[in-house]
C-alpha cells in the first residue's frame, strides 16, 4: 500500500480556500524577496513560514477567506512595532515584538497574527488583540488549528 504524502502547511491553505471557494489568489515569492524580508527585520524565517511565502504568498490586499481573514501580501507583512501602536499585554510578545511579523488579521483589523522570527519562541504564532497571547507554537499548528476551528485562536 502506498503512502500518501503529508501535506505542507502552505498546501493545505490552499485546498482550504479552493474547498471553500475563499478568493484568496497566490503567487510564488522569489528567494531574493525571502533575503530581503530576513535582512530587513534581521530575523531568520521558520521553515514552515518561509514555505509559506515561497509557495503560497497572498497576491493582494483582496485575500480574504470566508472566516473575514485577511491573509497579508509580501509588502503589507510588518513586524508588531511598525502596525501595531501599542505596546504588547504579555511580556514575552513586548520583548521580542521587533523579532515577530503580522500575517493575518481578522475583520478589519480587530486583531491579527504574528509569528515570531526570532528570539526564545522563535517558530510561534501569538494573537495581538489587547489580549495578547501565543496560540499555536509554529506556523504548521497554527494552520491546522485555522483549518479545524478558527475560534481557537481568536
Amino acid at each position: 500500500m502506498a503512502m500518501t504524502s503529508k501535506l505542507k502547511p502552505y498546501q493545505k491553505l490552499q485546498r482550504y480556500w479552493r474547498d471553500t471557494e475563499a478568493q484568496v489568489s497566490t503567487v510564488r515569492l522569489s528567494a531574493q524577496a525571502m533575503d530581503d524580508l530576513e535582512r530587513k527585520y534581521g530575523i531568520d524565517l521558520p521553515d514552515d513560514f518561509a514555505d509559506y511565502l515561497l509557495h503560497s504568498c497572498p497576491e493582494d490586499d483582496f485575500a480574504v477567506d470566508n472566516n473575514m481573514t485577511s491573509w497579508w501580501p509580501l509588502d503589507r507583512i510588518k513586524s508588531i512595532p511598525e502596525e501595531y501602536q501599542h505596546e504588547s499585554s504579555d511580556v514575552t510578545i513586548a520583548r521580542d515584538a521587533a523579532k515577530f511579523l503580522f500575517f493575518a488579521d481578522y475583520a478589519i483589523w480587530c486583531w491579527a497574527w504574528a509569528i515570531a522570527c526570532g528570539g526564545d519562541n522563535r517558530g510561534r504564532v501569538a494573537v495581538i488583540s489587547g489580549r495578547d497571547r501565543f496560540v499555536a507554537d509554529s506556523f504548521a499548528q497554527f494552520v491546522d488549528v485555522y483549518i479545524d476551528d478558527c475560534r481557537q485562536l481568536l
